[in-house]
């Protein structure tokens, strides 16, 4: 089972390295109404590391994931990633940071009229990071999608288009992954395949943060976990 830990305590992971990939500072957030989300929230993540933040919907799972990634800094307390706080950052180098590590958000960010291939090539080319096609191609057929590597991704399934969300972060090898909802809408045997890949991460070296509203999601990764109801 999961340990479940409550989220105005600071939370710790400590294994390879001294300097935390993520770690987040008495992190106080309010919405416009004035609720606040969170309230002196602390956690540090490190390497070869996997957490789990749950919470249903409102509970200010996204909200966490745009702040994680730069995309709001409307908050008082202290955000690092790989050692760089997030409000010392200008527009240009938190651009450079979110490039450098591997994110998947609540609805998929994929290029719906290319195909396969030229989604998981035009990925990795905005990450800065060039494969072979040959390497795509053996990533493809190693998780058996290499007979879907020419259709565009307007026709396959949301279970299909995560799966190629996770592959890409994969060939990208990034320190931190960030996932909001990875689990939400896929069958058990796709949640299954999904869990193995984040192992997979975490067993080459990443740091992963998934959050997730599924009880059934514990099930596949018996990861440490924040409970935002608590």
């Amino acid at each position: 089972m999961s340990t479940k830990i409550p989220c105005h305590m600071a939370f710790f992971l400590f294994y390879h390295y001294s300097m935390a990939i993520l770690k987040i500072d008495e992190l106080t957030y309010r919405l416009p109404n004035g609720r606040a989300l969170y309230q002196d929230f602390s956690l540090e993540l490190d390497s070869s590391a996997g957490l789990l933040i749950y919470g249903p919907t409102g509970s200010g799972k996204s909200s966490l994931v745009k702040i994680l990634l730069g995309l709001t800094r409307h908050y008082r307390g202290r955000v690092e990633i790989l050692g760089k706080e997030l409000k010392r950052l200008s527009k240009a180098k938190t651009t450079e940071l979110r490039r450098s590590i591997g994110f998947q958000m609540e609805e998929p960010v994929v290029f719906e009229e290319m195909n396969l291939m030229q989604n998981i090539s035009v990925y990795l080319n905005l990450s800065r990071q060039k494969h072979a096609k040959s390497e795509i191609i053996s990533t493809l057929y190693e998780n058996g999608f290499s007979g879907l590597r020419n259709k565009r991704l307007s026709a396959l399934s949301w279970g299909e288009i995560r799966m190629i969300e996770a592959l890409r972060i994969l060939m990208k090898s990034p320190r931190l992954i960030i996932c909001d909802q990875p689990f939400a809408a896929l069958d058990d045997d796709t949640m299954e395949w999904l869990a193995s890949k984040f192992r997979a991460m975490i067993n080459s070296g990443s740091a992963v943060l998934a959050t997730f509203s599924r009880p059934e999601v514990r099930d596949h990764l018996d990861w440490p976990e924040i409970d935002l109801t608590r």
